[in-house]
């Protein structure tokens, strides 16, 4: 899928690595975790692979590589249902997109923002500073989600943290149902059937160990390793 989206050079001297043998190794970094130096290389250096890498995640190769599978995978249109949550990756080394975590003694994070559907596909996934409020991220991730897909009459479902006045005025803005849980209100045993599709998603993500934590010092490196790791999660579902 990826390699339909590389740059091939139309002029100047023949590559003399292959592309398949790039992807392979970001994709064990992804898997493994481990630093550049240590990734399997055949017929290049682990700088090659991270030239590469960084290059392609300046031109969003693996971000408009998912979004168009996605496509192919919504054809038939959006479950009914969609779910939204964050999850708090510890900063380790990054050095841009980055703020105090509420539930980490403040300790330097990055927030992910997701919004999926029942089967827990990635629908939008968006990056924030890790002081950044839910209530706040809602509002670009539907804006970014409704640009790409129609959602328009779907029910979305959060937890209590997006259970305020901000976010419904949010959701009643895009022309969603509301189901959002309430501060001070039990969640029903349907309602939490429903939402944890989200958190099944954040525990998928998590097997690939390069993204529980943050090590890239770029976002958009770190944006593009999720992209990564989701485009293996919708292609073994389309499978």
């Amino acid at each position: 899928i990826l390699l339909s989206y590389l740059p091939s050079p139309m002029t100047g001297r023949p590559r003399s690595v292959q592309y398949e043998s790039i992807l392979d190794s970001i994709s064990f970094v992804l898997r493994t975790g481990c630093q550049w130096r240590y990734a399997p290389a055949v017929d290049h250096s682990w700088k090659t692979v991270y030239h590469y890498f960084s290059t392609w995640s300046k031109q969003h190769i693996f971000e408009r590589a998912y979004y168009d599978l996605l496509k192919f995978y919504t054809r038939r249109g959006v479950t009914e249902n969609i779910i939204t949550d964050t999850s708090f990756v510890k900063n380790v080394y990054g050095r841009d997109c980055f703020g105090r975590s509420p539930v980490d003694r403040g300790r330097r994070a990055t927030k992910v923002s997701a919004l999926v559907d029942e089967h827990g596909i990635p629908l939008q996934l968006l990056f924030h500073p890790g002081n950044k409020n839910d209530g706040k991220t809602l509002h670009h991730l539907l804006q970014k989600t409704s640009k790409r897909m129609c959602v328009k009459g779907k029910k979305i479902f959060g937890d209590k943290a997006y259970g305020n006045s901000r976010c419904d005025l949010v959701v009643s803005r895009h022309g969603l149902q509301n189901c959002l849980s309430r501060r001070n209100v039990d969640i029903d045993k349907v309602t939490n059937r429903i939402r944890i599709a989200v958190e099944h998603t954040f525990g998928w993500l998590d097997k690939y160990r390069r993204i529980i934590l943050r090590y890239d010092g770029l976002v958009a490196h770190f944006r593009s390793f999720h992209y990564l790791a989701a485009l293996n999660l919708l292609a073994s579902r389309i499978r």
